[in-house]
């Protein structure tokens, strides 16, 4: 007598909805991934859209931790590994991040640097200048500067910041005493001369420190209305402005002597050449001592939700980085950060 085996039971829709989407999302987002590593180690020029994409690399990652639980939860093996063969591109690329920093010996007083973009069109003057006195700087940059911001700033801050210079769209204010200051132009495109940036020489406990304060432009992204339908498909990403700019600043970096703090609003992540060429001879304050990712610009400043990381604190290795951190909006769509800074100890 033969005795027939129950049919193995077949998983209920929602399951199998939940597999169907799973074998779709997975293989494209690590695909994707994968590919764009590959493409941006073995491309031998810049390509626009791997440019474009080095904004929103954190966020790619997001889907990887959002769908490795229902992965793991379906006991799926070789999704929960395609899901995990992402993360050691993570932990090279923003490991270091969260690794706990180690004491660091200092000599002297340390002191505190402040980098705002405060947004042209922000009118909240008394909360930008709360939140600068709430972080209290010994050295402060502000960016897309308008006149009437400046004239409340300086009402407000004069007897903290006795030594200040103030540009079109730029200004800078110290504890330290200015000795020397110049206002330049960060290249030119097509004819058009680049936005005004500074370099300063400020004594700091003995020392003269270059301090280049700048705000290379930020880089279009142009693309084109398809088929009626409302989004554009982007076409390219025109980086030339902080490119001209960034050489510029080189040039001037090449011709001093002496400590440098290269501060300000970037406008590129730390995933772009420019940066790199900086980082050959600077320490990024926040790669040094910060801790996660310190997104500082919203694209959409009523979230209140930072999306990437373009302002920095750059300094060369006469300092060392003791903590970093970001402070709030204030109506702009930047997060000021703040860096303090000391002395590196040296040995004889």
């Amino acid at each position: 007598m033969s005795i027939e085996s129950p049919a193995p039971s077949q998983p209920g829709f929602l399951k199998r909805l939940v597999l169907a989407g799973l074998n779709i999302l997975i293989p494209l987002t690590v695909g994707f991934i994968l590919a764009y590593y590959v493409i941006r180690e073995l491309s031998q020029t810049k390509l626009w859209f791997i440019q474009a994409l080095h904004y929103v690399l954190p966020w790619l990652f997001i889907p990887l931790v959002m769908l490795l639980p229902l992965a793991i939860l379906l006991r799926s093996r070789i999704k929960t590994l395609l899901l995990i063969l992402p993360l050691p591109l993570f932990l090279l690329t923003y490991g270091e991040l969260y690794l706990p920093r180690l004491p660091v010996r200092t000599t002297g007083d340390p002191f505190v640097v402040m980098t705002y973009n405060v947004w042209e069109g922000n009118v909240q003057f008394d909360q930008i200048a709360s939140e600068i006195q709430t972080h209290d700087p010994d050295l402060l940059s502000i960016h897309e500067s308008s006149p009437p911001l400046v004239q409340a700033l300086e009402n407000r801050l004069a007897d903290s910041y006795p030594y200040y210079r103030i540009h079109p769209g730029i200004g800078f204010f110290s504890r330290y005493p200015i000795l020397q200051s110049q206002a330049f132009r960060l290249g030119s495109i097509y004819g058009i001369p680049g936005p005004w940036a500074q370099h300063l020489v400020v004594e700091i406990e003995g020392e003269e420190v270059n301090i280049f304060n700048v705000h290379p432009p930020s880089p279009p992204l142009q693309g084109k209305y398809i088929l009626g339908l409302p989004l554009r498909l982007p076409t390219s990403f025109r980086t030339e402005g902080f490119e001209i700019a960034i050489q510029e600043i080189l040039w001037r970096m090449e011709r001093v002597k002496g400590p440098i703090l290269v501060i300000g609003d970037l406008n590129f992540t730390d995933q772009e050449e420019e940066y790199k060429f900086l980082r050959r001879t600077l320490e990024d304050a926040h790669r040094q001592c910060g801790w996660g990712m310190g997104f500082s610009f919203a694209r959409f400043p009523s979230t209140g939700l930072a999306l990437w990381r373009i302002d920095y604190v750059l300094h060369s290795d006469e300092f060392v980085c003791l903590r970093t951190k970001s402070g709030d909006f204030a109506g702009s769509d930047h997060r000021p950060v703040i860096a303090e800074l000391g002395w590196r100890e040296t040995t004889d």
